[in-house]
């Protein structure tokens, strides 16, 4: 009689470890962060600071791991350089000020994806952009990224272009003699 009942308690334990209720996926399955382009975002490390958004249109993307049975509250922030003048950190440091930009929305149910874009303004600095986004107070994306202005970078890529011709022309030429 032991027998029986210590074989049915091991049978029933190891039947009941095998059956674990399956863990729920989360909300998010994947969040990308770049610029929209043809229907896709590109995931970049670097983009320009563009403020016509018919050349470019910036943002992130949230592929849900099922259609929302709910509307979801969609929590962003982006940290920025400030362009204002220039203050001390807390060890002294001087340096520029950071902003931060905080915007919600709400992911209305049955979306699969959602989609925002994070303009620039005209008062936006470049430099490292920082950009979290929580979905019912989950983190589903903490990414950052470098904002270039294109003007400045072409400029500073004509001068290096220029210098490198310079001591090209300088090695060829033949040596002065004194």
């Amino acid at each position: 009689m032991k027998a029986v009942a210590l074989v049915s308690m091991l049978g029933t334990l190891l039947a009941s470890a095998g059956c674990r209720p399956e863990a729920e996926p989360p909300l998010v399955k994947s969040a990308e962060l770049g610029v929209f382009f043809g229907g896709q975002i590109q995931q970049r490390s670097e983009i320009p600071l563009q403020h016509d958004t018919s050349k470019q249109t910036q943002g992130f993307r949230l592929r849900f791991s099922r259609p929302l049975t709910h509307p979801v509250l969609v929590r962003w922030e982006v940290d920025m350089p400030g362009a204002g003048r220039r203050v001390r950190d807390a060890e002294g440091r001087r340096g520029y000020g950071r902003l931060v930009k905080l915007a919600e929305a709400n992911a209305r149910a049955g979306l699969e994806v959602f989609d925002q874009a994070i303009p620039f303004a005209a008062q936006d600095s470049p430099g490292t952009w920082n950009v979290r986004v929580h979905v019912d107070d989950v983190l589903a994306l903490d990414r950052s990224l470098w904002v270039y202005d294109p003007v400045r970078r072409r400029r500073d890529e004509r001068d290096e272009q220029a210098r490198v011709d310079a001591e090209r022309t300088a090695d060829l030429l033949p040596a002065k003699r004194k």
